[in-house]
């Protein structure tokens, strides 16, 4: 039986459903992404709701993310995406005016003032990790997430030793790594001891280890 050509798919419309559905992609994780920072965690209501919220029915909801954990892994990338710029544009406004160790006082706190994390990425962040210790599934791609995480990072890091004159003295991935895990261990710390996030910049971690780890993990250029 052959396919007459109205019913035959062109190449038009064959393009236009990934483009579709790329763009469904990009609106339910960023209405996730919104509803995850108030502190709701992943559930059939929260689903539900962001269904309702941008037209979508719960199949083809599921259709775009078979799992809840293959939705926190894409709203961790837009997490990445959003660490990322926000850290170039610290760096970018970045212009050392202090010399010796004092310099790497003044990184740290235009890395802080840069907002890398912030309570709600963490919250996000921690859950995605909490499910796979919980439920001993998927593991490998939150560790994946992580690894990303630090890979987006690094070429932002060395651009910050451009400006500080120096170059990582580790292979870049795994300072940056260093530095990021810590910093989201003591920014966590930070945050539940009940200070507030804006004052990061003051805690020891920003004015005391951040720079020692600054300037630990690299050398003159």
């Amino acid at each position: 039986m052959q396919i007459s050509e109205k019913s035959r798919p062109t190449g038009a419309s064959s393009r236009r459903a990934p483009a579709h559905r790329d763009r469904m992609v990009k609106r339910v994780v960023y209405a996730a992404r919104a509803a995850l920072s108030v502190g709701r965690g992943v559930s059939p209501e929260l689903i539900a709701d962001i269904c309702a919220q941008i037209g979508l029915h719960p199949h083809a909801f599921r259709t775009l993310f078979p799992t809840d954990d293959a939705l926190l892994d894409e709203v961790n990338e837009v997490l990445v995406s959003e660490c990322a710029d926000r850290l170039k544009a610290g760096i970018a406004r970045f212009r050392p005016v202090e010399s010796g160790d004092a310099v790497f006082v003044q990184a740290a706190e235009a890395l802080a003032a840069s907002w890398p994390l912030d309570r709600a990425g963490l919250t996000i962040r921690a859950e995605r990790r909490f499910r796979a210790l919980r439920d001993g599934r998927h593991g490998d791609t939150a560790v994946a997430g992580d690894r990303r995480f630090a890979a987006e990072l690094a070429g932002v890091f060395e651009d910050l030793m451009v400006v500080l004159g120096r170059k990582f003295a580790w292979p870049p991935p795994l300072a940056v790594r260093v530095i990021i895990d810590t910093y989201e261990r003591s920014f966590e710390a930070w945050v539940l001891d009940g200070n507030p996030e804006s004052q990061f910049e003051e805690s020891p971690f920003v004015q005391r280890t951040l720079p020692t780890l600054i300037r630990e993990l690299s050398v003159p250029a």
